[in-house]
Formats: structure tokens, C-alpha cells, sequence
């Protein structure tokens, strides 16, 4: 079997001859070796050095003795973007008398045996605890006896609230001081987040985000469906996305022990790679998932590293591409409650998935957006880290802001809608997005004054990727008003989801025919609202039986299947739109640079 030694860890691993390099890396142990493309050779972001020659990893096979060295990766600090709760109404979250979390802990005193009260242990629990139809697990069961005498009757137990009646998950002997903790994950297909929870009082412990391990082997959802086609890729991802969040975990400020519930929002695709369920039915007709909504489970079997009895649940999905981040989201709105208006929930990311409706009914649609606004498929594209331009003027001079400050290492998706519309605004592009200037690319930066010390510049090819994911969202955006006979001035508010939608600047959105030509005031930012809705259904009864109704009555449109998408997707290819008087504020501008000779 060939030999292949990996520079500069200095591994080596035995293969069979065919083996792929980036496959050989993996049975090595190193993970790095990012496939944006999912191992398709479309990308060549896997390129390493085989005898002084670089070679792509996903589609370099192994016939001899080889050595490869694979570049270093520039490890960048991802922007936290997981805390969103003072973005949304705080009459939407639980308050402290209304929290009915997913495991209570109640401290109780069980009256001792005697020979006049000979009732068994058990009994004298749940009359203690009031709760004469719980239920408990085998394991409880045989540690009861010893519990119960340890401190006189002092215990403190885990009780789930369940139809029926409730369950006690643990008992502890004492009266335990240290109050129960929960966890709020939200799976996201680019970034995972994670929040400690005081299961009392509802108060925030601590909030940690990081990337999703998983883009190392596909930059969206599709890619990663179909690198999942064999049992051993599956297992990866799934190793990757439970490394992702195991490590937000250990970074958080408790006892991992004391973590005795979890409620988890994502897309039906990235459930699925978490729980090991082969995604592939999810993209093939008739596109159906293989499980929804998915049956609570212990931690133990979801692999995450709190208390392996931990009741773990997750938010229910409409369908195989509208997910439980998207009916978790909706929490943090007024669209399931409000009957008098009419709302529009969007959630920008790799996806774009879509919501129209209120409390008396809704519909749903999603697009395939493209990684573009992640950075991908962009010459100086990055993801929203230190080091990325985020924000960008052009004027007698150029100006732009760099998250961290210091260096520009790249462009991030809020920056690349900001200088779109400034390229636009300043008559640099035309409607098409084609260069008045030669040569045909911008110049953001010189590579004397970047943190990689290369240009950066924006090509048109660039800027072709870019109008397609914008072109994507509105189009969807049109299509599902035209399904219910509305126009965009019926929509009373805009509520832009998602960690990449709350650093869109509604203006530059909107210049650019990504957003509709509204008053900016009807624009609603609410963050990370797939967080925010697992937290709430973390402490809230009432809210996780709204969830199940939310998902039971959302309608699902099926934008492919539907001819007028197209349409409406052609015509938003250009800026802000071939109809101008869907924008009347940009009609307005393209006046004004007529008038002046722009």
C-alpha cells in the first residue's frame, strides 16, 4: 500500500492506490484541508504541494509513495453574532414567572418509612413532589433507595414536564444549591451558536459562536448532501458538526454535568448530518427528509457532552428546505401571533428562506442563495471575521472599515452589498453590473497595505455572483407575494433574519435591487432569531406547543417547480431591477446621475 507523509505535521498513513489525497488526510487525522465544493474540483481551494507542484486534493489519487504538504491555514476569530435578544421585542421572550423550562429541578424533603406509613419509596416521591402520575427510567428507579436515605429525605430532583405527566429524569441526595442549566444551539449551515442558560431564571450565562466545522467539506447545503453519499462521509460531517458544538461547550463557564436540558434549531439538512441520517432523499424527488419533526432523545445519543441523560429536542421543520431555524425564528416575531398585518420573515444566509403571512395564515418558500455572501466564489471574499471589509465608501477617495481594524484581509457579504451599491451609486457599473473603467476590476486595497500582501480586487466575474444571490432572494421574495395576490406595499414589516442579515445596510440593500424599495422603518433586524426561538422554546412549554402549531400551518411553495421563478429571476439580474418603478428611489438616482454625466 502507498505511503503518504503529510508536511508540516509530519503524519503518515498507509493507503490503498486510488485513495484520494484530501481522503488520505482525513484517515491521517487532519481535518483543515477545506472542499468549499464538496469534492467537486470546482473551487480549487484544496490545492497543496505534491514534489514542488500543487495539486487539488479532492481529485489527486494516490498510485505511489508520495509526500504532500498542505498550506497553513490563517485561523481568523469569527464575529460573534449568537446574542440577539436585545434585537428582538422583549414582550416575545418568556419572563421570569412564565418559565416552564424543558427540566425543572425541585428540591424536596421525602417523609421517612414507618410502620404505620409503609408506603414504598417511590410513592412517598411522588406524593412529595405532587406529581402522583410521573414516570420514571429503570436507572432512577434503582438508585432511589439509597438517595432517599443518604440526607434524611433531602433530595433534589429532575423532573420533565411531559403529556401525561411528568418524568424524573435524576435524583440527587441534599438539597442542591447549584441551579440546573440548558442549553440553546442553533446548527446553522455556516456557523454554529451556542447559549448557557439558567433553567430558573432565564438569565443568559454565556453566548459562544464558531464556525461550523463542516465547511471543510462544502462552502453550502447541496455540496455537503451529496459529500454525505457514503457511510464514511456522513460519519465525518457528523464527527465535524458535533465537534463544533462539543467545543463551544467546553468553553462555557459550568459544569458540563449541570447541563440537563437542550433545544436545538437548524435546517432540515444540517439535523439530519448532526443525527447521522443519510440527507441525500432530501434533494431527490419526491424530496422528503427522514424524520419530521425529529422525537426528543437523550444527549448521550446525540452525542453532545452535557449530562448524558439530558432530554434533547429540536425545533420542527415545515419541510426539507424550510427547517426548524426557520420556525424557531419565528418566535422572535410578531408573524405567528399578530392576525391584523401582514409580515415578511427573511432569512439571509448561504439559504434564503422565506416567510409571508401572520397569525392567521402563512407561507413559506426557500432559495438556494449561494455562498457568495460567505465569501465564496469571490476573488477576496471572506467570511465575516477580523481581518474582512465590512463596510465601504467611495467618494474623491475610498474608504472602508475592517471588523478588528487593523489590515483588510478580504471582503465579508455585508461589504461586498455595500460596495456593489457604491460601484452602482457612483456610475463605476452599469445596470448589468459591467465596469465603465479599464481594466474591467476594481482595486479595494494595494497588496503593500492588506494583511496577505496581495491585491484585493473585485472582478466582474465577482460581480456576477454577486447579482445572482441577490437576484435569487428578491425574485423568491416576488414570486411568493404574486402566490397570494399581494404587492410589496401590503407587507407591514420586514423582519431580516439570520448573523450575516443584521449587518445589512437596508440602503445599499435595497440600491442593488436585493431588498424592496420600501421606508426604511418597516425593516426590522432580529439577529440570530434561530437562537433566539431555541432559547425561548428552552423555557417556555407554552412556546414549544406553538412551534408545532407554527410548523402544522405554514404552506410550502416549491419555487422549481414553478416556471415563473425564472421569470422573475431574469428580470432581477440587473440593478436594481429591469423594472424600475419597482424602485423608485434608485429611478430617482440613475435621474441625478443622467443629469450631472455620470
Amino acid at each position: 500500500m502507498p505511503s503518504v507523509r503529510f508536511l508540516p505535521a509530519d503524519v503518515a498513513v498507509d493507503v490503498a492506490a486510488g485513495t484520494l489525497i484530501h481522503e488520505a488526510a482525513v484517515r491521517a487525522g487532519l481535518l483543515d484541508l477545506e472542499l468549499p465544493c464538496g469534492g467537486q474540483g470546482t473551487c480549487g481551494q484544496c490545492l497543496v504541494e505534491v514534489a514542488d507542484q500543487p495539486v487539488m486534493a479532492c481529485q489527486t489519487r494516490v498510485s505511489a509513495d508520495i509526500v504532500v504538504r498542505i498550506p497553513e491555514n490563517r485561523d481568523v476569530a469569527i464575529r460573534v453574532v449568537g446574542d440577539s435578544h436585545f434585537l428582538v421585542n422583549e414582550e416575545l421572550l418568556p419572563s421570569r414567572d412564565q418559565i416552564s423550562p424543558l427540566v425543572r429541578m425541585e428540591r424536596v424533603t421525602v417523609s421517612s418509612a414507618s410502620v404505620e406509613e409503609h408506603y414504598s419509596d417511590w410513592k412517598r416521591l411522588v406524593r412529595a413532589l405532587r406529581q402522583p402520575e410521573a414516570t420514571a427510567p429503570l436507572p432512577v428507579l434503582q438508585s432511589l433507595a439509597a438517595v432517599l436515605r443518604e440526607r434524611d429525605g433531602q433530595v433534589t430532583v429532575a423532573l420533565e414536564d411531559r403529556q401525561g405527566g411528568a418524568r424524573v429524569a435524576g435524583i440527587y441526595p441534599g438539597h442542591a444549591p447549584r441551579p440546573a442549566m440548558g442549553l440553546a444551539l442553533d446548527i446553522g449551515t455556516t456557523t454554529v451558536a451556542a447559549q448557557l442558560v439558567d433553567l430558573e431564571d432565564g438569565r443568559v450565562v454565556d453566548t459562544r459562536t464558531s464556525y461550523n466545522l463542516q465547511i471543510r467539506r462544502g462552502a453550502d447545503i447541496i455540496t455537503r448532501i451529496d459529500y454525505a453519499r457514503t457511510p464514511e462521509r456522513l460519519e465525518e460531517l457528523r464527527s465535524l458538526v458535533l465537534e463544533s458544538a462539543n467545543t463551544l461547550i467546553a468553553q462555557m463557564p459550568a459544569d458540563h454535568g449541570d447541563i440537563r436540558a437542550a433545544f436545538i434549531a437548524g435546517n432540515t439538512t444540517m439535523i439530519h448530518l448532526l443525527l447521522g441520517l443519510p440527507p441525500r432523499y432530501i434533494r431527490e424527488s419526491p424530496y422528503v427528509p427522514t424524520v419530521n419533526p425529529v422525537p426528543a432523545m437523550a444527549a448521550r445519543d446525540v452525542g453532545l457532552e452535557i449530562h448524558p441523560d439530558a432530554p434533547v429536542e429540536f425545533a420542527p421543520g415545515v419541510g426539507s428546505y424550510v427547517g426548524g431555524d426557520i420556525t424557531a425564528g419565528l418566535l422572535s416575531t410578531e408573524l405567528p401571533t399578530n392576525a391584523g398585518e401582514v409580515f415578511l420573515f427573511l432569512d439571509i444566509g448561504t439559504n434564503g428562506e422565506i416567510v409571508i403571512g401572520n397569525a392567521a395564515w402563512m407561507v413559506a418558500c426557500a432559495c438556494s442563495a449561494g455562498p457568495a455572501f460567505e465569501g465564496s466564489g469571490i476573488k477576496c471574499g471572506m467570511r465575516a471575521a477580523e481581518g474582512a471589509i465590512e463596510h465601504v465608501e467611495i467618494g474623491e477617495t475610498l474608504r472602508y472599515k475592517v471588523i478588528g481594524g487593523g489590515k483588510p484581509a478580504g471582503i465579508c457579504g455585508s461589504g461586498l452589498i455595500c460596495l456593489l451599491g457604491e460601484l452602482f451609486r457612483r456610475g463605476i457599473i452599469d445596470q448589468s453590473g459591467r465596469f465603465h473603467i479599464e481594466p474591467r476590476e476594481f482595486l479595494l486595497e494595494s497588496g503593500a497595505r492588506t494583511a496577505t500582501g496581495e491585491d484585493l480586487v473585485i472582478t466582474e466575474s465577482d460581480l456576477e455572483n454577486l447579482i445572482r444571490t441577490k437576484a435569487a432572494i428578491y425574485a423568491a421574495c416576488s414570486l411568493i407575494l404574486e402566490n397570494v395576490g399581494l404587492n410589496w406595499e401590503a407587507i407591514a414589516r420586514v423582519y431580516i433574519a439570520g448573523g450575516f442579515g443584521r449587518y445589512i445596510e437596508v440602503a445599499e440593500a435595497v440600491r442593488i435591487g436585493m431588498l424592496p424599495d420600501l421606508p426604511h422603518g418597516r425593516f426590522s433586524y432580529i439577529g440570530n432569531s434561530a437562537l433566539t426561538g431555541a432559547y425561548i422554546a428552552l423555557l417556555s412549554g407554552e412556546h414549544r406547543r406553538r412551534l408545532a402549531d407554527i410548523a402544522g400551518r405554514i404552506t410550502y411553495v416549491d419555487l422549481s417547480s414553478d416556471p415563473r421563478y425564472m421569470d422573475n429571476y431574469v428580470k432581477a439580474m440587473f440593478l436594481p431591477h429591469t423594472d424600475l418603478e419597482k424602485f423608485p428611489t434608485v429611478a430617482g438616482m440613475l435621474t441625478q446621475q443622467r443629469r450631472i454625466g455620470l
